[in-house]
């Protein structure tokens, strides 16, 4: 898992520059077809009923390195025919900025109309 050049950004300026990062008031998990790149915005999934579904986070494990897991379980219903490659973590529901993108374990292809479901700790944040 990436952070995206917005994030990095972002992150660069709230701690080096005093300018304040709020936090987002919702995160969005959306499935990509092919690597969606530094800008976390390519080749996401379109079609079907398929929409960004919100995600939420358990506190990171402190460790190192530090790790934070998906909070529930995330399910996108109606998907259209489509292999599923990457995924990114999102802070709205249409538009908005990518902030984390990643590569699924293994390649997901979905038939029309089938649901896909990632589990409550399967998608997870690592910083190092």
């Amino acid at each position: 898992m990436s952070a995206t050049d917005y994030l990095e950004a972002k992150v660069l300026d709230h701690a080096l520059r005093n300018t304040a990062f709020s936090q987002p008031a919702a995160l969005y998990l959306a499935l990509h077809t092919a690597d969606p790149g530094d800008t976390g915005t390519a080749s996401e999934v379109a079609g079907g009923s398929y929409a960004r579904q919100t995600i939420a986070f358990a506190a990171s494990s402190g460790t190192t390195p530090a790790t934070a897991a998906s909070s529930g379980a995330v399910n996108f219903a109606g998907m259209p025919a489509v292999t599923i490659t990457h995924f990114s973590i999102r802070d709205a529901v249409s538009a908005g900025n990518s902030l984390f993108t990643g590569a699924l374990a293994a390649s997901q292809t979905v038939t029309a109309g089938a649901t896909v479901a990632f589990a409550a700790g399967a998608v997870t944040v690592t910083a190092d």
